[in-house]
């Protein structure tokens, strides 16, 4: 057994080497991504989009985009989606500092990929206040139609 001192270790160490290289194998193998998964995303990138067009909109009253046309930002969101959204503001008649806003997110090319956000809001003594906030959209971004 003189001749094999140490031998234990160098095949365990062997062996540590050669797990450790299957498992990066298999970890780095690129994963197929199912159809349901990607309209899951679309819609999440809309919805999210819908919100961050109201909430850029509600922060920019009362200097906002001229009443009735519609501001549109694009908005990279991952390798293979651009999202983009559409915010329409208007002024509520009669009630004095009071917006309308109209937000749509869309993911072109998916039909789960729409979604919108209208918001009421008014403008009292220096302070913005959100009236209403209504969210519509696909039922995958919420659990619901509407919410």
């Amino acid at each position: 057994m003189r001749g094999r001192e140490g031998s234990a270790i160098v095949l365990a160490m062997l062996l540590l080497v050669l797990l450790n290289a299957i498992g990066m194998y298999a970890v780095s193998r690129p994963v197929p991504v199912p159809d349901s998964a990607r309209h899951h995303h679309q819609s999440f990138v809309a919805r999210n989009m819908a919100r961050g067009g109201a909430h850029a909109a509600i922060a920019q009253l009362p200097s906002v985009f001229p009443e009735g046309a519609p501001y549109v930002r694009r908005i990279p969101s991952g390798e293979d989606a651009t999202g983009r959204y559409s915010v329409t503001s208007q002024r509520i008649p009669g009630a004095g500092y009071g917006y309308r806003l109209v937000s749509e997110g869309t993911v072109p090319g998916s039909s789960a990929g729409r979604y919108m956000v209208r918001a009421e809001v008014r403008m009292e003594g220096g302070r913005t206040r959100i009236v209403r906030w209504e969210e519509i959209g696909p039922a995958a971004a919420t659990g619901s139609a509407e919410r």
